[in-house]
This record gives C-alpha cells, structure tokens and sequence, in this order.
C-alpha cells in the first residue's frame, strides 16, 4: 500500500475516533444535564433519562417510596458516530415536568429547564465536536 494512502486511512481513523468521544461526551453530558436540572421528589425521574442508539431507551427507574439517590446509567455499548441516538425519559407523567410550568424546579421558570438544555444542542455538540476534532 503507497504510503499516502496509509496516512489518509491512519487520518480517517483518528477523524472517527474523533467523532465517537465528541458525541460520547456530549450524550453523557446531555443526560446529565438533563438529571440535575430535573425538579426532584423521589429521584425516580431525574434517574430515568437513558442513552439509546436507534430506537429511545424504554427502561425506567423501579417507583419509590420516598426520597432517593439521583444517578445516571451509562450507555452499556460504545458510542460511536453512527445510527440515531436519544436521550429519553420513559415515565408517564415525564412530559408533563419537562414542559408544564407548574412542575418547574422550585416552583419557578417554568419549563425552561428543559427548554434550555433543549435548545442548546447543536452549540453543544459542536463544542463536544471541534474539542475532539482539534487533537486529529
């Protein structure tokens, strides 16, 4: 194989490798994101935001009785650059706290919460993007 093409495939590669961790990151923050700025009961929905590749995650977190741990789960696969991702949140009443103002996070701002990490996607993920994509 002539060396030029070599050292565009080796290029190529590192531009993928690239692209997997930028969008790793900017999931895994999104789903963060998502789970701290979630108002807070019992803990069951700001748990319940998962990572899914081609079709949303429909796993929800077990109801509780009272007060518990917020935590997030990681994707169980490899994030790569490839296919459809969601970030989604199966509880029923799920929709209603991200965009009724009556659910808002201390009682106040409304949906934002979720309008703003919304919204701020594509900014985002460019960030994630250009990080990563400037080490090539």
């Amino acid at each position: 194989m002539a060396k030029g093409l070599r050292e565009m495939l080796e290029f190529a590669d590192e531009v993928k490798e690239a692209l997997d961790k930028g969008l790793a990151e900017h999931l895994t923050k999104t789903q963060g994101k998502l789970a701290a700025a979630n108002s807070v009961d019992t803990g069951r929905m700001a748990s319940s935001w998962y990572v899914g590749k081609n079709q949303p995650d429909l796993s929800v977190e077990p109801e509780r009785d009272g007060p518990g741990e917020v935590t997030t789960k990681d994707y169980s696969g490899k994030i790569e650059y490839d296919g459809t991702w969601y970030i989604s949140n199966n509880l029923p009443y799920a929709e209603r706290v991200a965009l009724d103002p009556k659910w808002a996070k201390g009682g106040a701002g409304g949906a934002n919460w979720f309008r703003a990490i919304e919204n701020s996607q594509v900014e985002s993920l460019n960030k994630s993007m250009t990080k990563f994509l400037k080490q090539v």
